[in-house]
This record gives structure tokens, C-alpha cells and sequence, in this order.
């Protein structure tokens, strides 16, 4: 397969699955054998040529697939809550147990309260949910941008899930949908932030604590669908 249409094609499953809760859009990239160079890109700027047609079918696959997530959304909402709350409870168990048996960590007690103060984190997240007749906060927009971006380019985490802790998910996907540019352009800055200023930081921490953010994510993912529930 010509290796621009394999980025096209990878681009496309990454902007879908960071639309998708729980699931996280490097981890897509990974599976493809994309990530390096993305990251490559992002820190170096280097296989633009490559990175080119990714990023086409990201933007292609979150435009047209946003409408489809926000119909289904807006006509079945507490089917699409229940199914996302499995989802996502599923994903952070999955998370948590693979790297608990897989990887190499400590299981003693600082797995644990990684874990325990993870779940607690997730517990306090909901009291930053924005409820829809809320006028949206623009820093808190453009906090939401950054994080979620930055868990864009790390592996193994959702942006998507983060969203949808803090109740913004319908209002991101809804934006998108409609073309909001209130709220999508301070999310946008976020994103912008987050790809100028993250690629090396993640690359460094992934390296050093990878596994055990893999443990405090799996725990804030589990938390917020079980949130979803409620």
C-alpha cells in the first residue's frame, strides 16, 4: 500500500476514536505504525509529506462522523450515555489489569495509591460539569483543549474520555457538528498549546513513567464511567 494512502487511511481511525470515549486515538496510531513519525513531526517537524494526508483524514473523519455521534447523542440519549459508561469502564479496567500483569511496575502499595488517588481525582472531576444551559467558561474551554490534545499524543490514554469526565463531550461534539466557533475556537487554542508545547514533555514521561500513568489514567477512565452512570 502507497504509504500516503496508509497515513490517509490511519488519519481517518484516529479522529474517529478520539471522538469515541475510551479509546485513544495514539494507541490507534501505534496499531498502524504511525506514532513515531507523528511525534517526530510534532517535535522536529520532519515527514511532512507523510503527515500531510494523516492530518487530511483526521480532519475529514472528525467533521463527518461528529454529526453522526451528535445525532445519535441528541435522539438517544441515555442508550449513548449507558453504552459510552461501558465503554469507558471497560477501557480503564482493561487499562488497569493489562498493566498490572503485562508491564514491568511496582505492584506493591504505590500501584495502589496511584490507583486510589486516580479514582478519587475522577470522583472530584464531576464538579466541573458543564451542564448545556451554561454559558461557556473560555479559560476552562481552552484548559479542556490543551489536556485533551495532550492525550491525543499519549498512548493509552482517550482525550475523548477526559471530555466527558467533565460533562464538555456533548458540547465539544456538538460544536464540531454545528461549527460553533465560540466554543471550538478556545478549544482550539488549547490544541494549539498543547501540540507547540507537549510533544517532548510526553515523549520524556511516557519513557520514564509510562506504565504508571497507564495505572492513574486506566483509574480516572474507570471513575468517569461509572460518573456516567449517575
Amino acid at each position: 500500500m502507497n504509504e500516503r494512502i496508509r497515513y490517509f487511511i490511519a488519519g481517518i481511525f484516529i479522529g474517529l476514536s478520539e471522538l469515541l470515549p475510551g479509546i485513544s486515538g495514539a494507541t490507534v496510531a501505534l496499531m498502524f505504525g504511525v506514532y513515531e513519525k507523528l511525534l517526530d513531526f510534532l517535535r522536529k517537524f520532519k515527514n511532512f509529506n507523510l503527515i500531510l494526508p494523516l492530518l487530511i483524514g483526521m480532519i475529514l473523519s472528525v467533521f463527518a462522523f461528529s454529526s453522526l455521534i451528535d445525532f445519535i447523542y441528541e435522539t438517544y440519549p441515555k442508550n449513548f450515555n449507558i453504552v459510552i459508561a461501558i465503554l469507558m469502564i471497560g477501557y480503564g479496567m482493561f487499562l488497569i489489569i493489562n498493566t498490572y500483569i503485562n508491564e514491568d511496575i511496582d505492584r506493591g502499595k504505590s500501584f495502589y495509591i496511584n490507583l486510589f488517588v486516580a479514582i478519587i481525582i475522577g470522583l472530584y472531576l464531576t464538579s466541573f460539569h458543564l451542564h448545556s444551559n451554561e454559558e461557556p467558561n473560555l479559560l476552562l474551554l481552552i484548559l479542556f483543549g490543551f489536556i485533551a490534545c495532550s492525550f491525543l499524543l499519549f498512548p493509552g490514554i482517550s482525550g475523548s474520555a477526559f471530555l466527558l469526565s467533565v460533562g464538555v463531550y456533548p458540547l465539544i461534539i456538538g460544536s464540531i457538528s454545528n461549527l460553533n466557533l465560540n466554543v471550538l475556537f478556545p478549544f482550539g487554542i488549547g490544541m494549539a498549546l498543547a501540540i507547540f508545547l507537549m510533544p517532548r514533555l510526553i515523549n520524556k514521561a511516557y519513557k520514564k513513567f509510562g506504565k504508571s500513568i497507564l495505572v492513574f489514567f486506566g483509574g480516572l477512565i474507570f471513575t468517569a464511567g461509572i460518573n456516567n452512570f449517575l
